[in-house]
């Protein structure tokens, strides 16, 4: 007996298990003859693979024209990656195997980064830093953005304001100015004609939402000078466009209008990890070499170094710039969406993150899957068979954004 795809099943074999849904409810039962009907009702159902009689190969169930042995390399590294969660469940079965087909056919072998320069006993010394206080005295602030983004709000609450008055602010920065049209006008967005203007911009896609892009596209800028050793902003960078893009596409699945603002919140995830590496860089390394070497979350060493994780980070930075509040609440909760004012739109950007890192597009750092919130999931509710449309949707508006954001060296 073997593990089979959905994707993969033919009429005629045979279920050795129930096939249960994720209520448990019974779908077909165990003896029973696969059918051409069943593989589009156990999609539906979120039924990722089936255990069938006879002899079967695992890796039968995905479609890849590669190597065996990348294959085989992949699947042992992903099963490392995704030690800290429940695989069997529905959601995370589907995209262990899509991420294994993703990352074989891209030779995308690497999961764990290197370690970080660094003395990783230097923890067992270090008492917990002062992060309020040390964002407080380094008075750390988006250069530029914070008066242009306050005056679009202004406009934005203003009953009669026009599109030519939001871009009439947004042209007070040529550079962001300019970047937003070259967004507006790639694969994100897929117009049929090109958009010379801001004003045009803002008739075709909205105010608010010109208004998040602009904010988005300012806040990748800020952070340049991380110190090397500690981690690439480009892969940062790859990572957090990513989340964005993916929390936009599954925004869109589920009908959820404000599109722009879950890609500013994927985008803007791991802001936190960002001042963590710039502003308490000694500690940056021994929590990264703590993930590295001693199997520990990222999450979990920050708090034990720092007092604070990166969301609680994020959150109060947030606070600081006094940024939307949808913003603050879809970021400081990505890890424990349920507890989020809107918990859908939190799970969403949790999900993002966790397909994000099981794809190796990009890094923020973490080296495995940091935590599922099952119960979370099953209230946002987009079926597992979704997924593979998802990630290639975002995979097509990926490639046109990194390479308006990612650096070439």
């Amino acid at each position: 007996m073997g593990l089979v795809h959905v994707d993969k099943l033919t009429e005629g074999l045979v279920l050795c298990e129930d096939v249960r849904d994720v209520s448990s409810r019974l779908l077909l039962s165990k003896g029973m003859q696969v059918k051409a009907e069943h593989q589009r009702i156990f999609k539906i159902w979120g039924v990722t693979e089936v255990m069938v009689e006879g002899d079967q190969d695992k890796d039968e169930g995905l479609d890849i024209d590669v190597d065996p042995e990348v294959v085989k390399r992949v699947t042992a590294l992903m099963e490392q990656q995704y030690q800290h969660v429940n695989r069997d469940h529905p959601a995370l079965k589907e995209l262990f195997w899509l991420s294994i087909e993703h990352r074989s056919r891209r030779d995308l072998l690497e999961i764990t980064p290197r370690e970080v320069a660094g003395d990783a006993e230097a923890s067992l010394k270090m008492k917990k830093a002062d992060v309020r206080k040390t964002i407080d005295l380094t008075d750390i602030k988006l250069p530029e953005i914070p008066s242009i983004i306050y005056e679009l709000n202004e406009v934005i609450a203003a009953p009669l304001a026009s599109a030519q008055d939001i871009a009439r602010i947004v042209n007070k920065s040529p550079s962001i100015a300019a970047l937003l049209l070259r967004v507006v006008n790639s694969a994100f967005y897929g117009f049929p004609s090109r958009i010379d203007s801001i004003t045009r911009a803002v008739t075709l896609i909205g105010s608010k939402e010109i208004t998040s892009l602009a904010l988005g596209i300012s806040t990748m800028q800020i952070f340049k000078s991380i110190p090397k050793g500690i981690i690439s902003m480009n892969a940062f960078i790859r990572h957090s466009l990513a989340c964005g893009i993916l929390s936009r596409v599954m925004a869109a699945h589920k009908n959820i209008q404000q599109t722009e603002q879950l890609f500013i919140s994927g985008l803007l995830h791991d802001i936190g990890r960002l001042i963590i590496y710039k502003y308490f860089p000694d500690r940056a390394r021994v929590i990264l070499n703590l993930n590295r070497t001693q199997n520990r979350l990222l999450l979990e060493a920050e708090k034990e170094i720092l007092g604070w994780d990166h969301a609680r980070i994020g959150k109060y930075l947030l606070e600081k710039w006094k940024l939307p509040l949808s913003l603050e609440s879809n970021i400081y909760f990505h890890h424990r969406p349920l507890r989020a004012k809107d918990p859908v739109k939190a799970t969403i950007v949790h999900m993002a993150d966790i397909m994000a890192n099981s794809l190796a597009l990009g890094s923020s750092g973490e080296c495995r899957i940091a935590g599922f919130d099952e119960e979370a999931w099953e209230q946002y509710g987009l079926p597992s068979a979704s997924f593979k449309g998802v990630i290639e949707q975002a995979l097509h508006q990926f490639a046109p954004l990194e390479s308006l954001f990612v650096e070439t060296t």
